[in-house]
């Protein structure tokens, strides 16, 4: 249930998002429409404004259109007077045909950094290192990843994209370390061959991580009359050594701090000046009434934060769909409307800011999708538009219909697969 309410409210969204850019740009330009539809097949509902546009919401939702009057569609066409025949789409400068077909994708992308920003304003700062424990050390013990391949690593995000984009790879993978205990940098070496990861599989666990976003080892909470409180911490206060060690996270603060049976020696920077403050031995069952955590962002970090994820979201989409279309990555990676429900339902569930990400990071996907150059698709109208101004003369319409048709054969055919592909993951 929470699935098909779950897909339902995303396909909504999004396709109504994006066929609104298509219907705005136009109206902005007063170029003739007449259907904006969210859905295929029979209406269920549909009404018409004063300009004599028809709005539907149809049977099947998982897509929409807006239909525009064409001069191969006589019937409309000709009940259009000269004045009207003038703001017909084919009948528009380039500019402005270009302007409406890119509008979808582009509105999908303006929807994503609106709600990636609005999830910044309820999350922490986003962090700046990865803290990770691995199987193959002290399982116990925090590392801070430093780099894949001499990519500097400083999100968990931007690590699991960084090995997902080894797909197909063959040769030394090198994960750079810093163990906090010992103060000392460590690599490892993974020998890969044609790397795969299986359904499901995150790639940092495949290299037996688990990796925690890490924060400056921030005091934000001290308990009234607490041990914390009575030897001088303060909420704010940065902790830079503890037992002399430098210290760069938040988890490896945490680690140091519930060291049991001796005194605790700590600096802590407070209005950029240095402040020694010691802590007593501790039985294992005692806390000290101090908390760690990150601080949260401003409007202002959090638009930071909406921008950068929509340029990351951006680049890597479009890097993973060329990477499948080239076969480094398999098909198998796809989803259909089974496998995306699925996934919308379990976000759904677990709370709205897991929702939210859901949204934009597929709000990004069916734009980017959108601009592939397949005439059934955006960018595939934009480049019928390049090719005629470039040629100076119009494509002939026979030509048209049987790119059309073959790129809707294409996509049809892989829509087929992606939910089989769904529906052997359920079952």
């Amino acid at each position: 249930m929470y699935s098909l309410i779950g897909a339902i409210t995303l396909f909504l969204i999004l396709v109504t998002f994006h066929e609104y850019g298509h219907y705005s740009v136009a109206r902005y330009f007063k170029i003739k429409i007449l259907k904006f539809s969210i859905g295929f097949g029979p209406d269920l509902l549909n009404w018409k404004n004063k300009d004599n546009i028809k709005f539907s919401l149809s049977a099947i939702p998982f897509g929409g259109y807006v239909a525009f009057h064409d001069p191969a569609d006589t019937a409309n066409y000709n009940k259009l007077s000269q004045t009207e025949k003038n703001y017909v789409l084919a009948n528009r400068p380039a500019l402005e045909r270009s302007l409406v077909v890119l509008a979808g994708p582009i509105y999908n992308f303006i929807l994503a950094f609106f709600i990636f920003t609005i999830v910044g304003l309820f999350i922490p700062k986003q962090s700046d290192t990865v803290s990770a424990q691995l199987a193959e050390l002290n399982t116990e013990n925090f590392y801070e990843v430093v780099a894949i391949n001499d990519t500097e690593i400083n999100t968990v995000q931007g690590l699991e994209v960084k090995l997902l984009d080894l797909t197909g790879y063959s040769g030394n993978v090198e994960i750079e370390l810093f163990d906090y205990t010992n103060q000392k940098e460590i690599t490892l070496i993974k020998e890969v061959k044609d790397l795969k990861f299986t359904e499901g599989q995150s790639p940092s666990s495949y290299f037996g991580m688990k990796p925690y976003a890490d924060f400056e080892p921030r005091i934000n909470v001290i308990q009234s009359d607490s041990t914390a409180e009575k030897i001088g911490f303060k909420s704010g206060d940065i902790i830079k050594t503890i037992f002399q060690e430098d210290i760069k996270s938040m988890y490896q603060a945490t680690s140091l701090l519930n060291t049991v049976g001796r005194q605790i020696p700590v600096v802590v920077s407070r209005d950029k000046k240095d402040i020694q403050l010691t802590l007593p031995a501790k039985q294992s069952d005692e806390a000290y009434g101090l908390g760690l955590g990150p601080e949260g962002n401003s409007l202002s970090s959090s638009i930071i934060f909406g921008f950068n994820q929509t340029i990351f979201w951006i680049e890597n989409t479009f890097k993973f769909l060329f990477k499948t279309l080239n076969g480094t990555m398999g098909f198998e990676n796809l989803s259909g409307p089974v496998g995306i429900a699925k996934v919308a339902g379990d976000s759904l569930v677990s709370g709205l800011i897991p929702f939210l990400l859901l949204l934009g990071i597929l709000s990004i996907s069916l734009g980017a999708f959108n601009l592939l150059p397949l005439p059934m698709l955006d960018g595939g109208q934009f480049l019928f538009i390049l090719v005629e101004k470039l040629k100076g003369s119009p494509i002939s319409m026979k030509l048209k219909a049987t790119l059309m048709n073959l790129s809707f054969l294409l996509i049809l055919t892989l829509f087929i697969f992606v939910m089989m592909n769904d529906i052997a993951r359920i079952i």
